[in-house]
């Protein structure tokens, strides 16, 4: 009787281990815009992946995902997998087919600028990108034109190394657009080695109406572990408590920031990384400045190692009302 009792065990942990995820969306077969909205849930789970094409895309540490997910045009192989506390995997696969954009991928109106990170005309420094606009003079570089890694068959590669603690900040400018309040800032970046990076940047700036207004972020990988808004006033970062651990390496982390400019000042609305948003509601005068422009900007910070940062860039777009 025990012998059969263990064999009914095990039959029952075999069949456990081959048990589907529920996966409500996206459904087998289905076509699909990008990014695609994947919803899933394993109440007994402690921890939820998506692979799409056998790359790791997506994980969260919970019993349930809702997250939407950059995936090029094509036919690809997805699977939504899981673990409970004793090691055993549950997994569901599925075929989707990207057609086009979703109705997340983008606000309401198309970007007023898109694909800017195969624009020409981009400028970078890096002594400028240093505290105080006095950093060591560091190794950079850009590579426009990348077909892989890349979601629109057209990244680019920003790298900078050699110098302890030292960063480079590369930006493109727009040309004035002074009739816009509200801007959406949205991209994707890929990795391969997140931990090289100290900090990872992403600006919009706007001069008009005789204001400078910078909306400075940052991805404060290996201090605070949170997302970071300048304050022009007190030239200083502030963490706003969400939080922006490592990225995913070899993934597409897909990043939006919503901005507003408003009662004399720059207004950090919301931030959404891979699908998670997170209300910010921050607040800072802005400076003084004279003339008419916009640009948008990206700076990696180095560790005390000096170590190569790599990063792509793709589908960099900026919406304006």
């Amino acid at each position: 009787m025990k012998t059969l009792f263990s064999l009914i065990v095990l039959l029952f942990l075999a069949m456990a281990s081959f048990a589907d995820v529920n996966v409500s969306a996206p459904a087998d077969g289905s076509s699909v815009g990008s990014p695609v909205h994947i919803v899933a849930q394993d109440g007994n789970a402690i921890a939820m992946h998506i692979y799409v094409d056998n790359n790791d895309a997506y994980q969260i540490p919970a019993n349930a995902l809702d997250t939407y997910l950059p995936v090029a045009l094509g036919t690809h192989y997805v699977v939504v997998q899981s673990w409970d506390a004793y090691g055993n995997v549950f997994k569901t696969p599925l075929t989707i087919n990207v057609s086009g954009a979703g109705s997340a991928a983008a606000p309401a109106a198309a970007p007023t600028f898109a694909q800017i990170q195969a624009m020409d005309s981009w400028d970078s420094c890096s002594v400028c990108a240093g505290n105080g606009g006095n950093g060591p003079g560091t190794d950079h570089g850009l590579q426009q034109g990348i077909g892989t890694p890349s979601l629109s068959g057209s990244s680019s590669l920003f790298t900078v190394g050699g110098a302890p603690w030292g960063a480079a900040l590369w930006w493109r400018e727009l040309g004035g657009n002074d009739g816009a309040y509200n801007l959406h800032y949205s991209l994707d970046f890929y990795m391969e080695d997140p931990s090289a990076a100290q900090a990872l940047e992403f600006d919009v700036n706007q001069t008009a109406g005789g204001l400078r207004y910078i909306f400075g972020t940052e991805c404060d990988i290996k201090d605070s572990g949170t997302w970071r808004v300048w304050n022009s006033q007190n030239r200083q970062w502030v963490s706003t408590g969400a939080p922006c651990p490592a990225p995913y390496a070899y993934a597409w982390n897909h990043l939006e920031w919503q901005f507003q400019r408003t009662g004399g000042g720059v207004h950090f609305v919301s931030v959404t990384l891979n699908g998670q948003t997170y209300n910010v509601d921050y607040w800072f005068p802005a400076l003084g400045q004279n003339g008419s422009g916009l640009d948008v900007a990206f700076q990696a910070d180095l560790d005390g190692s000096g170590r190569q940062v790599a990063v792509w860039l793709d589908n960099v777009s900026l919406s304006l009302q």
